[in-house]
Formats: structure tokens, sequence, C-alpha cells
């Protein structure tokens, strides 16, 4: 029994030997168990595991020892997948099926909300399981903001007299419009009640709908086909439309009704009304239709 034991504790401390050299750990150790066979590995292992089992955490050596703070430490960038960034349309075209997979779940298990938007390019592409990653994160960006939305419009229903309520309705509602998950008639119809929204706030004689909200409500009317009600809301608002986004509404409404006379005297405001800063768009827009002139 005693040769059976020994053969035992010697074969045990070779296995060790044998494990720690693999991962290139000094294997000293294994000689004290060989020199004090079983007693070595009850010293050895057993304040280990009664370590583990009490749950405590070791300490960090060189936060105890340098005072390191270990939560301002440079954090080092990992280079070659910083400058292998593309755009995700680009690596969808050229990457494989299983790339593409695994692109689109890396994006989506960080924020399906935020991130489903940059992923609409694979959206009809060719490996119907990309397709349907896509097609089940619009599902549950649709889910989340509709239900947002309705939680905001049934608050502003109840105390409609709150500004709050109805500055919060009126982004959860363009929120919902904007996102790029909307059918086409969809649109059509939460674009008219955004517009009867504010139309009621008006009526009600609460506050009044700010600067944002009635460029919004103006881009909304040309793109319901309320020309119109575009129209008086262009004329009679003028200090809360009279914006880049409103001057390009109304333009883009007056070429589409082919009303030459509208047009040109759009474009004429625009550029005698030093209150708007266009961007680069915007210029583009007007130097194009002024080398036409």
């Amino acid at each position: 029994m005693m040769a059976a034991f020994l053969t035992v504790n010697f074969a045990g401390a070779v296995l060790y030997a044998v494990v720690k050299a693999a991962r290139k750990e000094r294997v000293g150790v294994a000689a004290f168990f060989i020199f004090l066979p079983g007693f070595g590995y009850i010293i050895y292992f057993l304040p280990r595991l009664i370590h583990r089992l009490s749950g405590k955490e070791s300490y960090d050596r060189d936060s105890l020892v340098k005072r390191f703070q270990i939560e301002l430490a440079a954090e080092h960038p990992d280079v070659e997948r910083a400058l292998g960034i593309v755009p995700v349309e680009d690596a969808m075209a050229v990457s494989a099926t299983a790339e593409k997979r695994a692109l689109l779940l890396s994006q989506l298990k960080k924020d399906v909300g935020e991130n489903y938007k940059t992923l609409l390019a694979a959206e009809n592409d060719e490996d119907s399981e990309s397709a349907h990653y896509v097609a089940a994160a619009k599902m549950e960006a649709y889910r989340v903001q509709q239900q947002k939305w309705m939680e905001c419009y049934k608050a502003y229903q109840k105390d409609p007299a709150q500004p709050a309520n109805f500055h919060a309705a009126c982004a959860a509602l363009q929120a919902l419009i904007d996102g790029r998950i909307l059918s086409s008639r969809e649109q059509v119809i939460y674009k008219k009640t955004f517009c009867e929204l504010i139309e009621a706030q008006e009526q009600s004689g609460g506050e009044m709908p700010s600067r944002e909200e009635y460029e919004v409500y103006l881009a909304y009317l040309v793109e319901s086909g309320q020309q119109e009600a575009a129209e008086r809301v262009w004329n009679e608002k003028r200090d809360y439309v009279g914006s880049e986004r409103g001057y390009m509404k109304m333009i883009e409404m007056y070429y589409q009704q082919k009303d030459k006379d509208k047009f040109q005297q759009c474009m004429r405001e625009l550029r005698a009304d030093r209150q708007v800063r266009l961007s680069a768009q915007g210029l583009e827009v007007l130097r194009y239709w002024m080398q036409r002139e």
C-alpha cells in the first residue's frame, strides 16, 4: 500500500510539473510534492481551495505596492483594428457570409436602438440570415419606439396643459417617423398625426411649439402633400420656419408644383435673408440654381 501511495504521489507530481511546463510556469513545487508525499498537496492546495470558497478577491499588487491609479491608466488603442475601419456598406459588399453575420451580430449586441440604422444596407442582402438579422433588429426598434410614442401620447392626452408632455410626444413621434422603420403608408399616417398634434396645441392656447417643432411641421406638411397648409405656415410663421430646412422644403415644393414665379421668389428671399446660415449642401443647391439663372 505504501508503494502504491508513493507511486500515485510521484505520478501526480510529474503530471503537475508537465502541466506547469506546458504553461511556461515554474515547476519547482513538484519537488515539494515528492519529498512531502500527501501532505505537500494538502499544504499547497488547501489554502487555495478555502480562498476560492470564501469568495474573496485577491489584492492587486500593482495598486497596493506601487499605488497605481488603475482606472486612470492610459488605454493603448488597437491600431490594426482602428486602421481597418470601413463603412458598413463597403464591408457588407466585400465580406464573406460568415464575416457579414459576425459584423451584424457585433453591432446589434452593442445597442439595437442606435446601430440598426447603420446596418440597413444589409436588409436586402443575398444571404437570407444576414437579412433576417436586420429585419429582427428593425422589428425590435419599431417596438421600442412605438411603445415610447404611445406612452408619451397618453401622458399628453392626460395632461395637455403640461408643456413637457407636449414636447416629449413630439420628440417620440418624430423619432418614430425618422427611424427608417416605417412603410411609406405608415410614414404618411404618422406625419399627418404630427401635424395634427401641432395644430391641436396651437388651438389649445397653451405653450407654442418650439422653432424646431415648427420646422418639422412644415417639412411634414410638404412631404404629406398638404401644400396649401404648408404655404400658409410658411407665410404666417416665417420667424419660426425661416431656416435652411424651411427654405429648402418650400423650394422643393414650388419646384414640384412647377411654379416658376414662387420658386424664384423663394430663392431671392433665401439669398437676401442674412439670418440663415447655409450648410455646405445648402450652398451647393443655391449656387446650382444661381448658375441656372
